[in-house]
């Protein structure tokens, strides 16, 4: 009976630690690709704004004040897309956009309207309203670019919100059921198991027997807390994703487009050498120095 009960306490125990290696792989996985996806989201959709910016420079002299309007709109759309596009994934409204009273009447009326009474989709209106004032744009001069290059910008809001949808797979897409009450009975079994185990291996002192009963019960199930808290990186939580912090990120970045140095044109100073072997010379001893 001693040698049934303990290869049923193994078998079992094996099976348990099998499962949850498996869960915390697969919560280790989605917790980094969650921080991954937001943060190509926000390298995506900040390039789209840099590029807009950088490609309606040429029609400052022409258009000083519709080139103005339209990047103060622009910075504020993509920061009200960006935060809505986290608050989305966390199930939150507390993220800050910039001055989004900035935003005319008509278009914040719209926004609301499209998610109380229809329930469309906030960023998709969004990132539709920034295609749209784009065309408008190109065709009104402001942004005086070739459309082949100009269609970088969409492509890359695109590659931007299909980062969001993969998000959102994550929060969507629970770990199986089956696997997690396979686990649960698994390690109430383990909990009653153990001891009876311990107390019939070790009977010679009672603290060591607790001691090996204690350590290997609490630590199986902080295994299986610690994964269940990683598979969903999004939320409030103290083990979430900083959400806010990637906002303010985002919107330090957005601004910085609208500092009026942006448009600095970079020019070499007097000083600067130009011939190739001085050049190499500096450039190799440097890289002495650092291999």
């Amino acid at each position: 009976e001693a040698v049934t009960a303990s290869q049923t306490w193994t078998a079992s125990t094996a099976v348990l630690y099998v499962l949850l290696s498996f869960r915390t792989y697969q919560a280790l996985s989605r917790f980094w690709e969650g921080t991954s996806l937001l943060h190509q989201m926000r390298g995506e959709w900040f390039d789209s704004v840099s590029c807009l910016i950088s490609f309606s420079t040429c029609a400052v002299p022409k258009y000083p004040h519709e080139v103005r309007s339209f990047r103060h709109t622009i910075v504020r759309l993509m920061s009200l897309c960006h935060g809505s596009a986290l608050e989305e994934i966390a199930d939150t409204d507390h993220l800050i956009a910039i001055d989004t009273l900035g935003l005319d009447v008509s278009t914040l009326r719209h926004l609301k309207k499209a998610k109380v009474e229809y329930g469309f989709n906030r960023v998709e209106c969004l990132l539709h309203l920034f295609q749209t004032l784009i065309t408008k744009a190109m065709e009104d001069g402001i942004v005086p670019i070739d459309p082949p290059i100009l269609s970088r910008v969409y492509q890359t809001l695109s590659r931007g919100f299909v980062n969001l949808l993969n998000a959102k797979k994550i929060v969507d897409t629970r770990f199986p059921f089956p696997y997690a009450q396979l686990i649960a009975q698994l390690l109430f079994l383990h909990l009653f198991l153990t001891p009876l185990m311990m107390a019939s291996l070790i009977r010679n002192s009672m603290a060591f027997a607790t001691i090996c009963t204690v350590v290997p019960v609490w630590g199986t199930f902080s295994l299986n807390f610690v994964a269940t808290q990683l598979e969903n990186p999004f939320g409030n939580d103290d083990n979430d994703l900083p959400l806010e912090h990637f906002q303010t990120e985002m919107n330090s970045s957005l601004l910085m487009l609208l500092h009026p140095a942006a448009d600095h044109d970079p020019v070499p100073s007097k000083k600067i050498i130009t011939d190739f072997n001085v050049l190499e010379n500096k450039g190799g001893t440097a890289h002495r120095r650092h291999s």
